[in-house]
């Protein structure tokens, strides 16, 4: 239980994404123009990261590593439409606020540097921690710097 706590805390801000790695960046600078833009993006990251995680955590020994890569990126993309569709469907204001960058966050160098780094070689748990982990670190990151900026 130790073990799994240090692996949630640590995205908060050991290896915060976005202080402390400086990661995902782009989506920081341009969606925090407002709270709710920066909760919108940071939760939406967190829902993509931790299926990811899960899908690849499960997944990874079967996958040779000549298509690694390509098929955590289409793993990826596949949370990225989930949480699209899903954000058009109930929060048509938040889809326009945040706008192409749901989309970019296929390309959002956390996901699939943790993707690489963590869920390929980590147990199912363990990846769905770092997710939470991370994801919530990032959130917290954009809250923050979103309620300077509003």
């Amino acid at each position: 239980m130790n073990e799994a706590l240090n692996i949630l805390t640590r995205g908060f801000v050991r290896e915060n994404p976005v202080t402390k790695m400086l990661l995902g960046l782009c989506p920081v600078l341009a969606v925090t123009t407002s709270a709710i833009n920066g909760l919108g993006m940071g939760l939406a990251t967190t829902f993509v990261l931790l299926g990811s995680n899960v899908v690849i955590s499960l997944t990874a020994k079967a996958i040779p590593d000549t298509v690694r890569i390509p098929s955590f990126v289409l793993v990826i993309a596949t949370f990225v439409t989930i949480v699209d569709l899903l954000i058009k469907a109930y929060s048509p204001e938040l889809n326009q606020a945040l706008g192409i960058f749901i989309p970019l966050i296929v390309v959002n160098c956390m996901i699939l540097g943790r993707a690489e780094a963590f869920a390929s070689r980590s147990g199912i748990w363990y990846s769905m921690i770092d997710a939470i982990g991370m994801g919530l670190g990032f959130t917290l990151a954009l809250l923050v710097l979103s309620a300077f900026r509003e």
